[in-house]
C-alpha cells in the first residue's frame, strides 16, 4: 500500500505546486513564494521515499535523504509565515500592523531553532524499512515533535482568524487534521498517515489563497 501511496502523495504535492505557482502568477505575492518552497521540500520528501527501495541502503540514498532532513527542520516552521502572509492578502487589519510582521518571523525563528536543537542534538541516520518502502531517519530522534506540534497550533490560530473574518474555514479545517494527524504518535499511526494529512493541509493552503484571491 505504502509503495503506490508515496508515488500517489508525489504527485498530488507536483499538482498542488502547479495550482500555487498559477495563484503567484496572478498575485505575485511573497507568501506564496514561501509557499512554494515548502511544496518543493516535502515533494521531494515523498519522491525520496517513493524511490528509496529501488536505490537501496547506502551512501547514495543517505546523501538525497540530506534535503529531506533539512527541509524538515528549516521550511516547516515557515509554514507560519505562508499562513500570515495570506491573512495579510485577505486585508485583515492585525496582519497589517508592522508589529504583526516581528512577531512572526520571531515565532518562526523560534520554532526553527527549537527544530535545530532537537533534532540535530543526536543525528543518527539509520535506514528504516516500513511497509515496503525505504528511508533514512535519525534514529536518535526520540521525543515528539514540539517544534511541529506548535507550527501547527499557530497556521490553525492563523486559519482560524481567516474563517471568522472572511468564512474561508479550509485552512483551519485542514491545520487541524494535520495537527490530529501529527500528534498521534508515528508508532500507532505510522508515517504514511502524517504524509497523507500534509496533503491535505498544502491543499487547505491552496484552496485558502485562491478564495482570498477571488
Amino acid at each position: 500500500m505504502a509503495s503506490i501511496l508515496y508515488p500517489v502523495f508525489t504527485l498530488c504535492h507536483l499538482v498542488l505546486f502547479s495550482w500555487a505557482f498559477l495563484l503567484y502568477q496572478q498575485s505575485h505575492k511573497l507568501g506564496l513564494v514561501v509557499l512554494l518552497v515548502i511544496i518543493t521540500a516535502i515533494f521531494y520528501d515523498n519522491l525520496i521515499v517513493s524511490i528509496g527501495r529501488w536505490i537501496g541502503e547506502g551512501k547514495a540514498l543517505l546523501w538525497l535523504s540530506h534535503p529531506r532532513f533539512v527541509g524538515h527542520v528549516l521550511l516547516t516552521p515557515l509554514s507560519v509565515v505562508a499562513a500570515y502572509s495570506l491573512c495579510r492578502q485577505a486585508g485583515l487589519e492585525w496582519a497589517l500592523n508592522p508589529i504583526a510582521l516581528r512577531v512572526i518571523w520571531f515565532i518562526t525563528i523560534g520554532l526553527i531553532a527549537l527544530e535545530i536543537v532537537t533534532y540535530y542534538k543526536e543525528f543518527k541516520p539509520t535506514p528504516v524499512w516500513t511497509k515496503s518502502t525505504l528511508r533514512y531517519t535519525n534514529s536518535a530522534y526520540k521525543c515528539l515533535p514540539i517544534a511541529s506540534i506548535l507550527t501547527t497550533i499557530v497556521v490553525g490560530v492563523l486559519g482560524e482568524t481567516i474563517w471568522l473574518q472572511l468564512s474561508y474555514p479550509w485552512l483551519f479545517v485542514s491545520s487541524t487534521i494535520m495537527f490530529i494527524g501529527g500528534a498521534i504518535p508515528q508508532k500507532v499511526a505510522g508515517p504514511l498517515f502524517c504524509s497523507g494529512v500534509e496533503v491535505i493541509l498544502i491543499a487547505g493552503f491552496c484552496i485558502t489563497a485562491a478564495q482570498i484571491l477571488g
